[in-house]
């Protein structure tokens, strides 16, 4: 967990400062090598890549934690009240969160960016609410065993209600593993992100996206390639750091 924390901090550096400015053309050091002022060097209009690989990773970032929070808040609320009123309700909740499931979450995606803008926010809470469904049944799963427990049959006997009840026995129980279940999904928010970038839904291209950078660059994977190895590597290395940082717990 601290893992993954410390890779969104990284991630999240390139808000606050970069070597270069990222949308500066500078057209006699266009296709740069590798130098001490251009670490990894400049594309086909002289911008700086280091400078805009780091844009692109906080705005990821944003990505990363809108996903993070509304999986966790709205898996929380919807498992939990499933788990405690059971009946039609009960029912209710988990046939909506199991077809949702069905639509694609690109599909989702897609349609957020097209009305709205692919703005990181955007983006991350329409991948977050297309993951309600699987975050829902996740956090029913825990809330029944938790809601089982003797501790909770004996504060029901003592009359707290249920809001208290959630707050107080539930949510502090199953919150660590609904974390980790919605932090290990984050690289696909990742790839997802990037993926809507490259197709150009509503970006900004004078706001560099990993997944832009890779359609822009698109062009000179022959003559270039590092052009497309740099923002390829960022997506692969930041989607695998999140798996393996929460599969360690």
């Amino acid at each position: 967990m601290l893992l993954a924390v410390g890779i969104l901090a990284l991630m999240a550096l390139g808000a606050l400062w970069q070597p270069h400015d990222p949308d500066a053309i500078d057209l006699a050091s266009r296709f740069s090598p590798l130098t001490i002022g251009h670490p990894l060097g400049t594309d086909h209009l002289g911008r700086d890549l280091l400078a805009r690989l780091m844009v692109g990773g906080w705005r990821t970032a944003i990505v990363v934690l809108t996903v993070a929070l509304v999986g966790i808040v709205g898996g929380c609320l919807f498992g939990t009240t499933a788990a405690l009123v059971g009946g039609w309700g009960e029912t209710a909740i988990l046939r909506t969160a199991e077809t949702s499931i069905v639509i694609p979450t690109l599909i989702i995606a897609l349609t957020a960016a097209a009305i709205f803008g692919l703005k990181p926010a955007i983006a991350g809470l329409a991948l977050g609410l297309a993951g309600i469904g699987p975050y829902t049944l996740f956090a029913h799963a825990l809330a029944r065993r938790i809601v089982a427990q003797p501790y909770v049959h004996a504060a029901r006997a003592l009359g707290v209600s249920d809001g208290p009840l959630i707050l107080r026995h539930v949510v502090p129980n199953m919150l660590p593993a609904v974390f980790t279940h919605v932090g290990s999904n984050a690289g696909l928010a990742v790839t997802a992100y990037a993926s809507l970038a490259f197709l150009g839904l509503g970006a900004d291209p004078s706001r560099p996206d990993w997944g832009g950078m890779l359609f822009e660059y698109r062009m000179f994977i022959f003559d270039h390639p590092m052009l497309l190895a740099w923002p390829g590597l960022a997506i692969a290395a930041t989607a695998a750091l999140f798996n393996w940082a929460f599969d360690r717990g």
